[in-house]
């Protein structure tokens, strides 16, 4: 008797259609949001490395001499473009090399919204990143800080998307007072 109970048991499918939505369903949800949350970091990532790229392309194409409040634009046309309302950061460097000491100097550097300048002792950290220079050379550094919290509302640890790039001054220096 119990044995041909459980046989029919087995054999009996109704439901399973039920079981099946409840057990996926969750993972589903947690996939999609999942997705979400990604692509709105990729996007927000892929932004700031274009606005970062944009504004030394820009920096590196003057001849006039800039001054903190072009610096000061700069800044807000990047968070223009990164359309991120939190506390984005960006420090521009220009970088002098000089191949008989075979050392790198600050020409001049300017930060926004409290990030620290770069100054000649902190080149250290930049060495292995910079492409090989020639005597007497400049490069224009820029780097942003993007802070990053899902959109979503979940509670969690909050990214920054650090990035830098560098470009070579079109006419040799770009003077800053």
């Amino acid at each position: 008797m119990l044995y041909s109970l459980l046989r029919h048991f087995r054999s009996d499918t109704r439901g399973a259609a039920v079981i099946e939505t409840v057990i996926i369903m969750p993972v589903l949800i947690w996939v999609y949001i999942g997705s979400f949350v990604f692509f709105d970091a990729f996007r927000t990532y892929s932004s700031a490395v274009r606005a970062t790229y944009a504004i030394a392309d820009v920096i590196s194409r003057q001849t006039s001499t800039l001054s903190a409040f072009d610096m000061e634009g700069f800044a807000r046309v990047f968070n223009a473009i990164v359309r991120n309302d939190g506390d984005v950061r960006m420090r521009m460097t220009q970088i002098y090399y000089d191949a008989h000491t075979n050392d790198l100097y600050v020409d001049w550097s300017y930060a926004t919204n409290g990030e620290a300048r770069l100054f000649t002792p902190n080149l250290d950290d930049f060495v292995g990143l910079l492409p090989n220079m020639t005597h007497a050379e400049r490069l224009i550094l820029v780097e942003s800080f993007v802070p990053y919290r899902t959109s979503l509302g979940f509670e969690g640890e909050m990214m920054t998307f650090r990035n830098f790039t560098f470009t070579r001054p079109r006419s040799g220096q770009v003077p800053f007072s």
